[in-house]
């Protein structure tokens, strides 16, 4: 099973899958699966999930059909490699979870479509909750008005989830979050 975490910047997409990991012990992260022109960051070191390429290298692997999907945020590539998704449809012992923006939920679920079950996620959470957050995380008010603005962009594809949830309690989120699973894996049994 392939696990998409979604939501707007600062919903706690990361705290989520965190939690989750260490509470499912076949909860894998499925590291080394996007992949970006943009600068590391140090929480990148986190989940491992980012291989950082150039401009031109990043050109290839689109020219290569490499990537289930691509586009430009913020001013930087990012694009979701096909070959971890593989790996996913092979291994039937763990179950994978990542964060992937709204567009690349779409083209993951058309690409695994059939070779592997997919639950979708979407994490939202009150705008003044968010703004509040991303001021503790460091970001300038220009980078929040603009994180906020994309989130409302995101909100608009919330329909493509399974499960939509509010972040507010992160302890509920997880329970909540876990009972939709297991009645989902129940269901497919």
């Amino acid at each position: 099973m392939f696990i998409i975490i979604s939501g707007i910047s600062s919903s706690g997409k990361n705290t989520v899958i965190s939690n989750l990991i260490k509470r499912n012990k076949n909860l894998k992260v499925l590291e080394k699966s996007s992949v970006t022109t943009r600068v590391p960051r140090k929480s990148d070191g986190v989940f491992n999930t980012y291989v950082f390429k150039s401009e031109e290298e990043f050109a290839k692997l689109i020219e290569e059909k490499a990537l289930v999907e691509h586009e430009v945020m913020y001013g930087n590539h990012y694009g979701i490699l096909k070959e971890p998704l593989d790996r996913v449809i092979i291994d039937k012992k763990n179950d994978y979870i990542r964060d992937i923006d709204v567009k690349g939920n779409l083209s993951v679920r058309r690409y695994l479509d059939g070779k592997c079950e997919v639950i979708s996620i979407f994490i939202d959470a009150p705008d003044e909750v968010l703004k509040e957050r991303l001021k503790q995380r460091g970001d300038s008010e220009e980078q929040i008005e603009m994180r906020l603005a994309r989130g409302n962009f995101e909100r608009g594809y919330k329909k493509h989830y399974d499960l939509v949830i509010e972040n507010i309690d992160l302890d509920k989120t997880i329970e909540t979050i876990e009972r939709f699973i297991e009645k989902k894996r129940i269901f497919l049994r």
